[in-house]
């Protein structure tokens, strides 16, 4: 029997596991980095102690049972936050003093606060489970004995290896595969993303287990570079293996450190502080995450690619996947893995590293054609070693230029990354590779974000994407194109991130020129990486329905052919920015522009006449409406209102849509008659709106469309604005018309409501807050405060900017805001310009992660554009006070 539990709160085994962990998290932040302890090592021997004491305390020493560490712990790997994994294991049976052993050695980490993953496993569960599930293998494969009975543990390993491993093999790589294909989904390439998962992202610490686990199948005692060794792989590669992993586990670990808790994820908002942790500091003209993460992402693309060679090893054992042709100097294939044999020839012959590229791009294999391991190695100690061996080669234009076109640019370029070719053959790459910008919106650093531009517009013939893939499929050569998609972003850095497309364009043209390419190839790889914005930021910004914003456009673009090619690059590089930056929404806008833009390019004339007619167009339609049975407003009253509808009100809505806002207007008119009863004419029709919400057709769900129909009233599309903020609805985009009678007519772009299944209470909520806030019974400015100290507070990245600008628009003065997004900016911004007597006409809201940047067309009380001096200083300082508050 096991000692009756007097401490159960483990006395001085807890107390010795609790000092030594502390003691151990300092270390965490000492610097310089080699001076750090293996955090985790040390908290695993520490709790091997705790147990080792425990069991003998407790009695259960006398027990036959034995303490097996599993997952994280077997493996030694305990980081700060890291679960305790633990089976209490038995020969034949459990014996019924089980529950007495349990309690006291894992009731005192419980209540210590650790995460706590126990069971109790005779050594036929284990064999049983193992056999059937692959999670329950890779644990045990991770088994390392703690205390106990050691000949349990022995036995457990003699059956695993005679009845699971020798037989599971080939399943077991089948679901390991299948494994990496899902965490690629889920958690994406580590090796890549600006906030990677450290643990399940490809490249992170389950690659190495994924090492480890094949090693144990096959050599059956975990010595990773004994079986490393036998299958071809130098000592030194074992080192770099180990290297990388030591430094993924320092970061994880001040991870948990610094989020208090098991993650991760390493968000944005931790790699600063994880950067100074980890003895980074700001060195020529790089902040200090940005190198920290440039050796991040050099670590997770060395264990993916080691992780990745290893895995051909094991799943051929008979072919020597590493092994080269005899014939010195020779670059060939073998599978679809690319050799310079011998990979040492490269020191003396750089021209080989180019010519394994060209192969990988024209070859025809199954799969991705990658660099073999060793040449891959030396080809990374030649960028290392002597780069300007490579740099001074000839052809490297030919090759780039082969690779870009060949639908694998994606492909081999993320291999010449890794070992640092492309930044020796394009230094301008080099310098902006690592660069972040840490504004929530890109979803990649620099050099990540150009590779996945090309992706995306080289994986349209086997996309279909209804709209581009015939474009791309009409292009004459995709050269100009791939080109523009690679130099696009290479202006980035600096203090003026707003002049890289400038930028760029000067650095494509000197690069290209000293390539050799031809003139009329470089002019339109400069014009694409000059106005590689523009289609983006009009759509998203501008007011479409005005005559001289698409004019702009197409002054500028000049040909279909350009505009064909900034459509395309605009969508490879929107959809390589992140989800944010690429919707239905943003898809659609980008496609009305392109087809109206494409319209005046084919029609080579100005606006004005088309406006002209579609505004008669829309005139007669709805006449021909009106004169149908069913029409929701009569003939006679729908003509009255016709004459009473502005001229770009009439440009910008389909006649439908004018005949359903004809029926709120008639409703309005007639609930201001009835108020009229009760009040004076000048309050009757206050604080009356009428709100027509749904859902936006051939767009995505999640987008609706508001019309607010109301009297011409003081602070009205402010007020609006801050009712849809307080009810947590985003606001995209806003069109505002005043009718002749003095009906407005406010249409809203906004997120959907919270719970689709109650979207016409929630609706009429919103409604009896616009009536409320305009009568004087809510305090709106009040409600929004509050709502205001319930959202975090933003410490950097503060800069605001006010652009007022009269010549984007021939009718309307355009504000431009840019400034950090927060609660109801819209409505502070709405405020200040009708406090200034400015009537908004348009408004587009384009939030770019934590950052917004907003456009109002505004005219003043006169009707007129701002073209006082005083007046426009006047608005831009009322305006950058109300944003820095």
């Amino acid at each position: 029997m096991v000692k009756d539990i007097l401490n159960p709160s483990g006395g001085d085994a807890i107390k010795a596991l609790a000092a030594g962990r502390a003691s151990l998290i300092p270390d965490l932040s000492a610097l310089p980095l080699s001076t750090t302890q293996r955090f985790e090592r040390a908290f695993s021997r520490l709790l091997d102690t705790y147990f080792q004491t425990r069991v003998v305390e407790t009695g259960a020493d006398r027990l036959k049972l034995a303490l097996v560490a599993v997952g994280g712990y077997g493996r030694g790997e305990m980081c700060v936050g890291s679960d305790i994994d633990i089976i209490i294991l038995c020969r034949r049976s459990i014996p019924p003093q089980a529950i007495d052993v349990a309690q006291p050695l894992f009731l005192p980490l419980w209540d210590a606060g650790y995460t706590l993953g126990h069971g109790f496993r005779t050594i036929a569960d284990c064999v049983k489970l193992g056999a059937k599930d692959n999670k329950v293998l890779c644990s045990l494969l991770d088994a390392r004995f703690v205390t106990g009975d050691a000949s349990i543990f022995e036995e457990l390993q003699e059956r695993m290896r005679e009845k699971v491993l020798a037989r599971r093999e080939k399943a077991f790589l089948q679901w390991l595969d299948e494994e990496h294909a899902q965490r690629l989904a889920t958690h994406g390439d580590g090796a890549m993303l600006l906030e990677p998962n450290l643990k399940e992202g490809v490249g992170g610490l389950r690659d190495y287990h994924r090492l480890l686990w094949l090693a144990r199948l096959r050599g059956g005692t975990g010595d990773v570079c004994g079986v490393m060794r036998l299958a071809g792989f130098s000592d030194e590669d074992y080192a770099l293996l180990e290297r990388n992993v030591d430094f993924l586990h320092s970061v994880r670990n001040r991870l948990h450190v610094l989020s208090r808790r098991k993650s991760d994820q390493l968000h944005v908002d931790l790699q600063p502080e994880i950067a100074t942790r980890m003895g980074y500091a700001d060195r020529d003209g790089m902040l200090a995450v940005e190198l920290f993460l440039s050796d991040l992402h050099r670590c997770m693309g060395d264990i993916k690619a080691l992780a990745a060679a290893f895995r051909s090893v094991a799943g051929d054992a008979d072919e020597a996947v590493l092994g080269c042709a005899p014939a010195a100097g020779s670059v060939h294939v073998q599978g679809n893995v690319v050799h310079v044999c011998p990979p040492q020839a490269l020191f003396e012959q750089p021209h080989l590293a180019l010519e394994a590229l060209t192969l990988a791009a024209n070859v025809q294999c199954e799969g991705i054609p990658v660099l073999a391991w060793e040449t891959r190695q030396v080809l990374a100690r030649l960028v290392t070693e002597a780069p300007a061996r490579l740099a001074e080669l000839s052809g490297i234009r030919n090759v780039l230029v082969t690779i870009l076109t060949s639908g694998r640019a994606f492909d081999i370029l993320e291999q010449m990354v890794g070992v640092g070719m492309l930044s020796v053959l394009l230094p301008d790459f080099g310098r902006v590779r690592d660069r972040v910008q840490f504004d929530g919106f890109h979803t990649y650093p620099v050099g990540q974000h150009t590779l996945f531009a090309l992706r995306y517009l080289e994986s349209l013939p086997v996309d279909g994407h209804p709209k581009f893939t015939p474009l791309w499929n009409g292009l004459r050569d995709t050269t100009t194109l791939m080109l523009g998609a690679l130099f696009h972003d290479l202006g980035k850095g600096g203090a003026d991130a707003s002049s890289h497309s400038a930028k760029g364009a000067e650095m494509a043209r000197s690069q290209l020129t000293a390539w050799g390419m031809p003139e009329a190839v470089v002019d339109e790889v400069v014009f694409l990486v000059e106005h590689h914005l523009l289609l983006a930021r009009t759509a998203h910004r501008r007011d479409l329905s005005d005559e001289s914003v698409v004019a702009h456009c197409a002054g500028i673009i000049g040909t279909q052919e350009r505009l064909d090619l900034l459509y395309l690059l605009t969508y490879g590089d929107s959809r390589a920015t992140g989800p944010k930056a690429w919707s239905q929404w943003s898809a659609s806008l980008l496609e009305e522009l392109y087809g109206k833009v494409a319209n005046m390019l084919r029609d080579n004339t100005l606006a004005t006449p088309l406006s002209a007619r579609t505004i008669n167009d829309t005139r007669r339609r709805v006449e021909a409406l009106l004169g149908q049975g069913g029409a929701p407003v009569s003939g006679d009253e729908g003509m009255a209102l016709l004459e009473m509808l502005p001229t770009r009100y009439a440009l910008v809505v389909d006649p439908e849509d004018i005949l359903r806002h004809m029926a709120l207007a008639r409703e309005l008119a007639r609930e201001i008659t009835d108020a009229k009863r009760r009040l004076s004419e000048e309050r009757a029709a206050r604080g009356i709106v009428l709100l027509d919400p749904r859902p936006l057709e051939g767009r995505q769900s999640d987008v609706w469309e508001l019309v607010v129909v109301a009297r011409d009233q003081h602070g009205l599309f402010a007020t609006v604005a801050g009712v849809l903020a307080l009810h947590n609805l985003r606001v995209y985009a806003a069109d505002a018309f005043v009718w002749r009678d003095g009906t407005v007519v406010d249409i809203f772009h906004v997120s959907a409501p919270p719970d689709p299944l109650y979207a016409r209470e929630f609706w009429v909520k919103v409604r009896g807050s616009i009536q409320y806030a305009l009568t004087g019974k809510l305090s709106l400015e009040y409600r929004i405060d509050q709502k205001r100290s319930t959202f975090p507070v933003h410490t950097g990245h503060n800069d605001v900017a006010v652009n007022i600008d009269n010549g984007l628009s021939d009718f309307h003065t355009v504000i431009e805001i840019a400034a950090p997004d927060r609660p109801a900016l819209l409505y502070d911004v709405a405020r200040t310009l009708q406090a200034m007597r400015l009537d908004i006409l348009f408004a587009k809201i384009a939030t770019l992660g934590s950052r917004t940047n907003d456009s109002f067309s505004v005219r003043d009380t006169y009707g007129q554009k701002l073209t006082d001096a005083e007046q426009v200083s006047e608005v831009r300082n009322a305006l950058m006070h109300a944003l820095r508050q």
